[in-house]
């Protein structure tokens, strides 16, 4: 089962981790490290099918072998669950359970928001930009959770 994560609930073992921003249409990626607490943006996954979006998550899982998962929680403004809330908890559930690699879920309110002034400050060209906002709001949940739980 996948863990929403506590502070009494964080057994963590040295390594990298991936992140992720779920969405129906796009998923933000982001790696980080639990020795250096680090996080950087790393991939847009705009895939529709399912086979083809769990083929790209399956190599990135190969290529960087994280000690843990941590994928966003998208709830509304006051706490409570949103739309999204149920197919991000399915989505994190499957990848735990292909990968065997624990799985836990952060609170993800006002990452694409703060995601976008981000990449707004950075770049000027918008193209770019709107491809960096799902990979900076999965770092920012990863930032989240090394702030929360390390």
């Amino acid at each position: 089962m996948v863990k929403k994560i506590d502070k009494k609930n964080n057994s963590l073992t040295n390594g990298n981790i991936l992140a992720f921003d779920f969405g129906e249409k796009k998923i933000g990626v982001a790696i980080g490290n639990t020795v250096t607490k680090t996080a950087h943006p790393l991939k847009t996954i705009r895939k529709i099918k399912k086979l083809e979006r769990n083929e790209i998550i399956d190599s990135l899982l190969e290529e960087w072998q994280p000690s843990i998962l941590v994928v966003g929680l998208p709830l509304n403004e006051d706490g409570s669950n949103s739309r999204l809330t149920g197919l991000a908890k399915k989505f994190a559930e499957k990848i735990q359970n292909r990968s065997k690699v624990e799985t836990v879920m952060v609170d993800e309110r006002f990452t694409s928001l703060e995601a976008k002034l981000l990449v707004r400050d950075f770049t000027n060209n918008i193209n770019k930009g709107s491809q960096l906002i799902d990979q900076v709001a999965a770092q920012i949940i990863l930032e989240s959770y090394f702030e929360k739980y390390q």
